[in-house]
């Protein structure tokens, strides 16, 4: 059965994702409220002892009682961790588990940046911090080697106009696929923008695009991506592109051996691992019409598939090759003027 505790806190966390696209001074405070009391109710519950049963105090367990030394989080709650909390600017919104094998996520805010996304267990907030594990209003993450906690605190967070929030991740929020809602491709650890000017995009493909590079970076230590050009800041016409013109077009460098950005693909330049480790992400999202690369560069990451262990029937679907650069099957494409990119172009 649902907890209707916790059924409360998981929507004043949609309510403030989905309060921080309007008018912030009529509806973030809301639905910061909102948050704040749905975590006050929870907190109360927890430091409200449930009834012992009626038995001889000698039968209670010893292991039961808390660490002396153990951390208290704001609240009274008692935190088993023999590792202190972090002094990293970041705030912690919302926590939501899921039942094995799916991933918790938890909603982190960057207080440098003013971005907010979703994380997985394995994902990098940043260059050298990474999410070890999710629980109840409650992440570890890994900083620099050291491990430390971030938990949800009482005190509100105070958000600003200027935040933009990324719900990477979070499946039941539908994203909007227009440009109309642009909002930029924002810094990551684990890739590098062109410029902001000429890397916006519809709030789907940026969503779309995070989770793929997170996949691609995730449990590894993969080299750092080099994304190009997305859209202009309006959509419409982006010499010399013809395409790019409504956020669902992106150029990706390929992964080279020198990690050169935007380098041309050869048999002995290109990180073949790598390169199709990042294919496969994009793939995976399921969210792809075309991926716009080189025939040459396809028969490269062809074989790299093959011998990694996957059938040809597995292959069929996603490439051109081997059947020539002009037959018309397969989601990955040859495209003149993509050997020293791949281009990207996400479903409507």
């Amino acid at each position: 059965m649902i907890d209707p505790t916790r059924a409360r806190e998981v929507a004043a966390g949609l309510m403030l994702a989905l309060a921080l696209a309007c008018d912030p001074e009529s509806e973030v405070p809301q639905a910061i409220e909102a948050v704040r009391d749905a975590v006050h109710e929870r907190e109360a519950a927890a430091r409200s002892p449930a009834p012992a049963p009626a038995s001889d105090a000698s039968d209670a367990p010893a292991s039961d009682a808390p660490a002396p030394d153990a951390p208290a989080r704001p609240g009274g709650i008692v935190l088993r961790r023999p590792w202190p909390p972090t002094s990293l600017p970041l705030a912690l919104l919302a926590t939501m588990g899921a039942p094995p094998p799916a991933p918790s996520r938890a909603t982190i805010r960057d207080d440098e940046g003013g971005v907010i996304a979703s994380y997985r267990p394995g994902d990098r907030v940043r260059a050298d911090v990474e999410v070890l594990s999710i629980e109840d209003g409650l992440v570890e993450l890994s900083n620099g080697g050291e491990v430390e906690y971030l938990s949800i605190s009482e005190i509100p967070v105070e958000l600003s106009a200027d935040d933009v929030f990324y719900p990477d991740l979070v499946d039941e929020l539908r994203l909007s696929g227009s440009m109309d809602d642009a909002v930029p491709m924002p810094p990551g650890p684990e890739y590098t923008t062109k410029a902001e000017a000429l890397s916006w995009a519809t709030p789907r493909t940026v969503a779309l695009l995070r989770e793929a590079i997170h996949a691609y970076a995730r449990g590894r230590k993969a080299p750092k991506l080099h994304v190009g050009d997305i859209s202009l800041r309006s959509g419409g016409p982006f010499p010399p592109h013809l395409s790019h013109q409504d956020g669902r077009d992106v150029d990706i460098a390929y992964v080279l051996h020198d990690r050169s950005r935007f380098g041309v693909a050869t048999s002995t330049s290109l990180d073949r691992r790598h390169t199709w480790a990042l294919v496969r992400a994009l793939l995976d999202t399921r969210a792809i019409t075309y991926v716009f690369i080189d025939y040459e560069v396809q028969r490269l990451l062809y074989d790299h598939a093959l011998a990694e262990g996957l059938l040809p029937e597995q292959l069929d679907p996603w490439f051109q090759y081997p059947y020539g650069r002009r037959a018309a099957r397969g989601i990955i494409r040859h495209w003149k003027g993509h050997r020293d990119h791949l281009h990207v172009r996400f479903a409507e």
